[in-house]
Formats: C-alpha cells, structure tokens, sequence
C-alpha cells in the first residue's frame, strides 16, 4: 500500500526543476575589471546587450533588445519580460544587479538556458568583449588550455650585405633579436648605411624591439603608453650606447604590426630612419591578463602606444616617408610586401641619396 500511495504522489505532483543562481561573484568581478582597466571609455547598455546575445546563442526562441531605459526580453517574438535600467548608469552594482535579473529572467523563461547557468558569466563576457575589441578575449576555464607550442618565438632573422650597405631581415622580435643585430653591426663597422626590414613582422617582445633602438640612438623618447583619460603614463626611453650613426632605412608593410611598428616610428619621429613601404597594421594596444576568481582568465585591452609626438597607432598605422602603394586619392595604403624587390631597391637608393 505505502508502495502505491508513493508511485501516485510522482504521477499527480508535478516536478519543478531547481537551478543554481548565476555567480554574481563573477559577474562583479568582470564588470569592474572591464570598468577600470578597459583603455576607453565604454557604452554600458550597448557593450551588455552584446553580451546577452549569448543566450540567444543557446535558445534562439530568446531575444533581447533595448530600448533608452530598459531591456526587453522576447519569447517566441513576443515580449515576455521588460527590465528596467538602473536609476543610478554610474553605479557598477547597479548594473550588475540589472544584469542578474535579465540572467535569472532568461533561467526561468527557456529550459536550455536554464541547463547552463553556471557558464551564463563566461558565455556573457565571451561574447562582450567582441564589442571592445579584436585583442581584449576571455578564457574560459571550461575551454581554456594554455599551449605553450603556439605561443613560442622563433628566431626569425638574416643578414646579408648589398653594395655595402647591412641588410637585416626581422620577421619578429624575440630574445635572440637584440644581440643579432648587434653582432651585425659590430661585425660590420665600415658600412655605408643600413636596412632594417620589418615588412612582415607582427611584432613580439617589446623589450627586444626597445633594445634594437638602443643601437640607433641616444636618450630619444621611443613611445610612450597611456591607459584611459590619459592615466599612468609611461614613456620608453632609448638607453646609452649608441652602436651605429649613418643612414638608417626601415621598410614597413600592412603586416608590419605592435612592438614593429612602435620602433618604426619611434625612429621616424626623432629622425633617425627613413620609412620606406606602405602603411603598417595598426595595432599599438596593450592586453594584461587578469585571472578571474572562477578561474578564467581576462585578457583586456588596458593602455595604447603613441609616437613620441602623440600620435595613436592603434587603426591608423604608420605612414612611411616614401609610400610605394598608394591609391587614385594618392592615399599610401595597406599592402603585402614582404619579398617586393622594389622596396629594397628603393631603400638602397635613399641610403645613396638617389631618391
């Protein structure tokens, strides 16, 4: 009989699935670091309602848009919840307690979202950081596996003499590339000028490109980086030691990129080297990882590079004293040149003055 009354109570009591709450932890911890760190300013309701695209990523039949005050959840495309914006837009915990509710709204509303709660923080944040940029990036710790093979450098560098002139090949700067170019040199004291190549290089460790300035000159400002409204400057100064004086060419193309393209016009600006190529990449950003209390790690977008006059690098690039792609407006653009003999023939003749 027990046996019966039991089996009856499972059939007619109708079986409400619990879930935890979001990690509001986390979601504090994100917002802040993103509020502190982030080097600009950011639209707060745009950069979430990007972020909450992640749910609709897990139950198309979810859709949030906003309106000037408030978030409005959609269900089968019709409107099933409205979410004020907070009173306070200043106020970080208010946001993160708006965000909460739509979270929790979204848990009770659709069954899959409900099933991964627990990564609603992660999915969210993967998902706003496209909003910022293409450098900052989340990871996760339920996808994140370091590899140490694909973030190694490779010793990427050649030298060979032109005419008397020491060509040096750069195709990224890493611990080995200072105290190459430096032998170079040494080894080469009667030349008439020098090429340094960057066409290519997508950057790598900013202390070995600041090293290879040491060798073209003294005590010149480099670059200098600044994090958002200008705070913590800091400015990269060329060391004592100058190895080389004489004619100096750069070669830079639309792959030129970071720490390459901070020494490029570096030596550009304080006129030390011609440019010679097309206009560079354009990424003069710097990203510090932040690990998060869930064990994720934040990768954020935090301060920019600027020429010693103060230009921005980030999405302009670097303009060459001689562009050798140019367009019908006879703007120098972006383009591939990392084995176009005419730039390096172009860079022996401005060593020889025959420009």
């Amino acid at each position: 009989m027990p046996r019966l009354i039991l089996l009856l109570f499972l059939i007619l009591v109708p079986y409400t699935q619990t879930h935890a709450a979001v990690n509001e932890n986390t979601i504090s911890e994100i917002l802040s670091t993103i509020d502190n760190q982030y080097y600009q300013e950011i639209n707060r309701p745009e950069t979430i309602l990007t972020g909450l695209t992640a749910l609709s990523d897990i139950d198309s039949n979810l859709h949030i848009t906003k309106g000037t005050e408030r978030f409005y959840i959609y269900y089968h495309s019709t409107v099933v919840r409205v979410i004020p914006f907070p009173e306070n837009d200043e106020s970080l915990s208010a946001w993160r307690e708006t965000l909460i509710k739509v979270f929790q709204a979204a848990i009770e509303i659709s069954e899959p979202i409900a099933i991964k709660d627990f990564e609603l923080p992660d999915l969210f944040t993967q998902k706003l950081l496209t909003k910022l940029d293409e450098y900052s990036h989340y990871y996760s710790p339920y996808d994140y596996v370091e590899n140490e093979r694909s973030n190694a450098f490779h010793t990427l560098f050649s030298e060979r003499l032109i005419d008397n002139v020491l060509y040096l090949r750069v195709r990224i700067f890493n611990k080995q590339t200072a105290a190459n170019i430096e032998k170079s040199l040494r080894d080469h004291p009667e030349i008439s000028g020098v090429i340094l190549d960057l066409r290519g290089n997508s950057g790598g460790i900013l202390n070995a490109a600041l090293k290879t300035a040491n060798f073209f000159t003294d005590n010149e400002i480099i670059t200098y980086t600044a994090e958002k409204d200008n705070r913590n400057i800091h400015y990269y100064t060329s060391e004592e030691g100058e190895l080389y004086r004489g004619p100096l060419v750069i070669l830079i193309d639309g792959q030129t990129a970071s720490a390459a393209e901070v020494l490029a016009a570096g030596l550009q600006e304080q006129s030390r080297a011609k440019l010679i190529g097309t206009r560079s990449f354009g990424k003069g950003t710097i990203q510090k990882v932040t690990r998060i209390g869930n064990g994720g790690k934040l990768a954020l977008t935090t301060a920019q590079f600027f020429t010693p006059s103060g230009k921005k690098i980030h999405r302009r690039g670097v303009i060459p004293d001689f562009c050798t792609v140019s367009d019908e407006q006879n703007i120098c653009r972006k383009a591939e040149r990392l084995d176009n003999d005419e730039d390096l023939n172009t860079a022996i003749k401005a060593i020889k003055n025959e420009l």
